[in-house]
């Protein structure tokens, strides 16, 4: 499932690779053609980590790009994350607002029907990333869900590495480990329909793209 080209005049910006594919496969099963080219598609950018995607922030809206879409996690503070963004937006003359909303944030752009969006991972108000995101996915009827937040917080316990504030995504890889095809990256997971794409959390972003991307 190709992504449109890198010249389309609509852009979404990640950190990296499994955000990319992560968001992909999650708007292919919401029914968003990605091939469809009698219609503009967003190119998605993996920038190549954080501080690459911030840098990357006022060159991208001082582009030519009709529409923009911005998601980063908000990690362990969504209000300095948010903060960081917002200022990066001001140095193109573009306003976010003081704070996220919480259906995700889009405003206009400087020519008329340009837009850009924001979506601060997981909900655009909690701290946590990706990884959070799509634990929100998991399906909550599997026994091994839980089983595998009780072994990840056992493991700690018994001098397992892995810091506390990285739980939610120790819990995900492990659940992940224990499919019948073990490992698998986060958008094959999505595409093979390991996880509830009709989440309501789910079902927000996919508004919001649409919102930005499509309307």
């Amino acid at each position: 499932m190709p992504p449109p080209l890198e010249e389309s005049p609509y852009r979404l910006l990640v950190e990296g690779a499994d955000d990319r594919h992560s968001l992909i496969h999650l708007m292919a099963r919401h029914s968003f053609d990605w091939e469809d080219e009698t219609k503009d598609r967003p190119f998605v950018h993996d920038a190549g980590g954080v501080e690459e995607l911030l840098r990357a922030i006022p060159v991208t809206l001082n582009g030519s790009y009709e529409r923009v879409g911005i998601v980063l996690d908000a990690n362990s503070d969504p209000t300095a994350r948010w903060n960081q963004i917002r200022d990066r937006a001001r140095r193109a003359d573009v306003d976010l607002g003081n704070s996220p909303k919480a259906s995700g944030t889009i405003v206009d752009g400087h020519c008329p029907g340009a837009r850009i969006g924001i979506w601060l991972m997981p909900d655009n108000s909690s701290s946590g990333s990706l990884e959070s995101f799509l634990g929100r996915l998991a399906p909550r009827t599997q026994p091994i869900w839980t089983y595998a937040d009780g072994v990840t917080t056992e493991a700690r316990r018994q001098g397992a590495p892995c810091r506390e504030q990285d739980h939610a995504k120790s819990v995900l890889y492990t659940w992940l480990a224990w499919q019948e095809k073990p490992g698998l990256p986060f958008g094959t997971a999505l595409k093979a329909g390991l996880f509830e794409a009709d989440h309501e959390d789910a079902v927000r972003f996919v508004a919001w793209f649409r919102r930005l991307f499509v309307d």
